[in-house]
């Protein structure tokens, strides 16, 4: 608010419903102006109109001391600084103490006409629909039978009318908010409004009462089809070694000669290995917005879009990304992968030692740059010092390229690349030394991050795990060996968080995915661990205000570095959990991950570049921006999110919530720390997109039920198909859900055998999935009833009065219609006995 000569108060993003007083403390009365807009359908001859006024002369409220700091040109009298915090939520009362702050309230009764006569509609007057940063949706929309949950920011402690307006203002759906209350990572007082029954195709936009509307977003049969060529593409993108064109860019502006041609002869850094020939590690991906490359973050990114051919073989086959290889029968991921990786090998120095743990330049580059200006910049370029994870990570990318060329026949190349990962395992193997900045780049090299990595153990899990799995299906006399070591160590079968440092997980992921010779017992610890953290991960997204899928206690209250990619792993755990047990809620939760990607987030933003109308539109890469800036950028770019576990950057704001520290709009050469964008970052959305786009989307009867998804079956001691399940159609006002908790009555059986049953099929057969029927604790995590099937029919559930169940078609809706504890449970119906 600006009055008189005042320095107006600019509008603080973190806390953006604040109306911001200008003109200080005390003095001579001052005179404001506002104007307001009521919410349609309000007038009388009696309407209160209510001013709150909050004061800051008991207690500084949250947040104000780091606006006032970062505003140097706003005067001292405009704050009183050294004041403890307060602490909402505030009395009513407006009692003041040194952690409450004094409030007014100003109250005017007058009198409202009618504007014009207003028609109702089959859901009431329709809201005011302008728009509002409040109201925050999956900007580019949903799937039709997929669960659809927007989030309102509001401090009231009561639930809020929302409505679905169509695009000429139609109400078509409505209902209130669920309070969530306050969200310690965002600092939000949150609500959430389900509205999972649409599923109409069509544009719409959820509207709050008295708040404003979302954007427009779509119900749809697919939402990202472009998405997962454009998040590989990538990786052609940012190839160095050799020229980039335009033909096989989605974007060919962004087309270039080759950068760091002159990688095929890098030469050691001072310090280290001074009797080793230079490194040959031309062929590579530039890491993120820089130029270097580092072996344990490539190692991670290689494995995912590795994996998601080996879970998916056709997955980003020969010709979909159209790359140069393109054209020569094999999988376009993995030549991608292929090319990517070739300076990985070249890691290993020529004396016999440890593997380079990365290589760059001696200073930054220039975030403005221009090609021949980067590679002169390759007589100061070095391959770094050494470490035991990184050599590891040399072992792992080979051993699991070499199997897999090894199946498509081209064992010359596999034989390569076989001998470069028996290599590396055998010199890392029994060594013990951790990442250590002051031998990795001593002295003023100081042109490349560090990925320091001090946890050996599951590195050499990871390693065993790859090298025992290409041992195997190559017959290397060498598998026992790998495998003794993987079963001995204390990672064996667990599942946690994984990212380019802790890479448990992803030696655990690939023991299901590839063929193997475990033991029953081994792959069932396997499959349990799996589910098991799958279902954390669904806990958390059901925990939290936002849909993220971390758990914000779990990381110590802080987002980590690149905190979007580990949603997307997160993500991957979900898909794996649906591919073991049928449970279509896994891939629901996918979804419900997306949205907060794509929208339903704290900073009401698209982290995914060209994806929402408020996308993120600049990261922190040098090339991208050289061409771009923040005009254009490439699509399908994963953007790293909110980070407050270490600011090192100028723009991403300290001080700030977990779930807002991240820079704003045009700070991509200064937001490295929540706005770079990574291989590692981007391999997982890639895994995701193609995931959702080719398994959920048939599932979710994307393709009107002519493609219906299956479990990609997985070489295990069962034979038996995976369960294929599809969301209830319920034809009623009521929507199906799914079974959240176990019933305590018994149901009534017809004979047969006891199994894990499905509640959306009626409890009438058998779950798909042995893993499912093994046991009634398997059966919980797969959302079924351990029960004798098939269920007899006792009644029926009504959601209406008179009558009987005599017209009721049992299986136009049989999560609600086959027994009483479901109907009078999340049904919200009334059982009516046969």
């Amino acid at each position: 608010v600006y009055e008189g000569n005042h320095p107006a108060m600019p509008k603080d993003p973190n806390y953006p419903y604040r109306g911001m007083y200008a003109g200080g403390q005390g003095g001579s009365i001052k005179w404001f102006e506002f104007e307001y807009e009521l919410p349609q359908g309000i007038y009388g001859d009696h309407v209160m109109l209510q001013w709150k006024y909050i004061t800051a002369n008991s207690c500084s409220p949250p947040g104000y001391s780091e606006y006032f700091s970062n505003k140097p040109f706003l005067p001292s009298s405009y704050w009183t600084p050294g004041l403890s915090e307060c602490i909402p939520p505030y009395p009513n009362s407006g009692q003041r103490s040194s952690v409450w702050p004094e409030i007014f309230f100003n109250c005017a009764e007058v009198k409202i006409l009618p504007s014009a006569p207003v028609v109702p509609t089959p859901h009431g007057r329709s809201y005011p629909a302008n728009k509002s940063e409040f109201v925050r949706v999956n900007q580019v929309g949903y799937l039709r039978f997929a669960t659809k949950v927007g989030v309102i920011v509001d401090l009231s402690t009561s639930p809020i009318g929302w409505q679905i307006q169509d695009a000429s203002g139609s109400v078509v759906l409505s209902g209130v908010t669920t309070v969530y209350g306050n969200d310690s990572a965002s600092g939000d007082h949150v609500h959430q409004a389900d509205f999972t029954a649409l599923n109409e195709l069509g544009a719409y936009r959820l509207v709050a009462e008295g708040i404003g509307s979302s954007f427009e977003f779509n119900i749809a049969t697919s939402l990202y089809p472009d998405l997962p060529h454009e998040a590989m593409n990538y990786f052609y993108f940012h190839r160095m070694g050799e020229d980039i064109l335009a033909e096989h860019l989605i974007d060919g502006r962004y087309a270039r000669t080759a950068l760091h041609p002159g990688d095929s002869s890098v030469p050691p850094y001072n310090g280290w290995c001074e009797s080793c020939a230079n490194f040959d590690l031309k062929g590579s991906w530039a890491d993120a917005g820089d130029f270097g490359i580092y072996t344990v973050n490539h190692a991670i990114s290689a494995w995912t879009l590795l994996n998601v051919h080996e879970m998916f073989p056709e997955a980003f086959q020969d010709g979909s990304l159209n790359i140069p290889e393109s054209g020569n029968i094999f999988a376009d991921v993995l030549d991608e992968v292929d090319y990517g990786s070739r300076f990985v090998r070249g890691m290993l120095p020529s004396d016999g030692g440890l593997a380079s743990h990365k290589a760059h330049n001696h200073a930054w580059s220039a975030f403005t740059i221009t090609v021949a200006g980067e590679n002169a910049a390759q007589s100061s370029r070095s391959a770094m010092g050494p470490s035991t994870p990184a050599t590891y990570a040399v072992a792992r990318v080979n051993a699991q390229l070499a199997r897999i060329w090894y199946a498509q026949g081209q064992d010359s190349h596999a034989d390569v690349l076989w001998s470069a990962a028996v290599d590396a395992w055998t010199r890392a193997y029994g060594t013990n030394q951790a990442y250590s900045a002051s031998v990795a780049s001593p002295g003023p090299a100081l042109g490349g991050g560090d990925y320091p990595d001090g946890q050996i153990g599951d590195d050499l899990y990871a390693a065993a795990c790859e090298m025992y799995l290409t041992a195997l299906a190559i017959g290397d006399s060498g598998v026992q060996t790998y495998k003794n070591i993987m079963r001995s160590s204390s990672f064996f079968t667990k599942i946690v968080q994984w990212d380019w440092a802790t890479v448990t997980g992803a030696g655990t992921l690939s023991l299901f995915a590839v063929e193997n010779d475990l033991s029953s017992e081994d792959k069932l610890s396997i499959e349990t661990n799996i589910v098991s953290f799958a279902n954390s991960v669904k806990n958390s997204i059901d925990s939290e205000g936002y849909p993220s899928n971390l758990d914000f206690q779990e990381f110590g209250g802080k987002y980590p570095w690149g905190s979007n990619s580990f949603i997307m792993n997160r993500a991957i755990a979900l898909a794996y959990a649906y591919e073991i047990t049928g449970d279509v809620s896994y891939q629901d939760y996918i979804l419900r991950t997306l949205d907060y990607v794509m929208g339903v987030n704290a900073m009401h933003i698209s982290y995914v570049t060209g994806y929402g109308t408020k996308a993120e539109t600049d990261t922190h890469d040098r090339w991208a921006w050289t061409i771009g800036q923040d005009a254009f950028w490439p699509r399908g770019w994963l953007s790293g999110g909110p980070n407050n576990e270490l600011i090192n950057d100028y723009a991403t704001p300290p001080g700030v919530t977990a779930a807002k520290s991240y820079a704003g709009p045009g700070t991509a050469p200064h937001a490295w720390g929540s706005k770079e964008n990574t291989v590692n970052w981007n391999a997982p959305l890639a895994w995701v997109a193609w995931y959702v786009e080719n398994k959920i989307v048939p599932n979710f009867e994307g393709c009107d039920g002519n493609c219906a998804s299956k479990p990609t079956l997985k070489p295990t001691t069962k034979s038996t198909t995976k369960q294929s399940t599809k969301p209830t159609l319920n034809p009623t006002t009521k929507p199906t859900f799914k079974p959240t908790t176990k019933p305590t009555s018994k149901p009534v059986s017809t004979g047969g055998s006891p199994c894990c049953a499905d509640r959306n099929a009626g409890y009438q057969a058998c779950m798909r999935s042995d893993w499912c029927n093994m046991s009634s604790t398997n059966c919980g995590n797969c959302n079924g009833y351990y029960i004798t099937v098939p269920l007899e029919i006792t009644g029926c559930c009504k959601w209406w009065s008179g009558g009987d169940c005599s017209n009721v078609v049992h299986s136009s809706n049989p999560g609600c219609h086959y027994r009483k504890s479901d109907c009078e449970g999340s049904c919200g119906g009334t059982w009516s006995p046969l």
